[in-house]
């Protein structure tokens, strides 16, 4: 299930970056891929729905917990498999 996850919120993120899906990792900075906070907040909510989940962070709370794709999948995966 996780690679799932990984899979679809990288494709979101990259609906939303300069990227294609096939050059975002782990590692990618959402600054350096020219995701910016409001586009981070649509990610959010994008993967809330997706996975009826709650991300419990504001935009400026989001913009500094979640800098790169690395931590939203953790967020994601976290989230995910708590619900169960």
């Amino acid at each position: 299930m996780s690679k799932d996850i990984d899979k679809n919120t990288i494709e979101v993120i990259a609906k939303y970056s300069d990227l294609t899906v096939e050059e975002i990792t782990r590692e990618t900075q959402l600054d350096e891929i020219g995701v910016n906070s409001l586009e981070l907040v649509d990610v959010v909510m994008d993967m809330e729905e997706m996975y009826d989940i709650e991300i419990d962070l504001n935009a400026a709370e989001a913009t500094d917990a979640l800098k790169s794709v690395g931590d939203i999948l953790d967020e994601i995966n976290k989230l995910v498999r708590a619900k169960g």
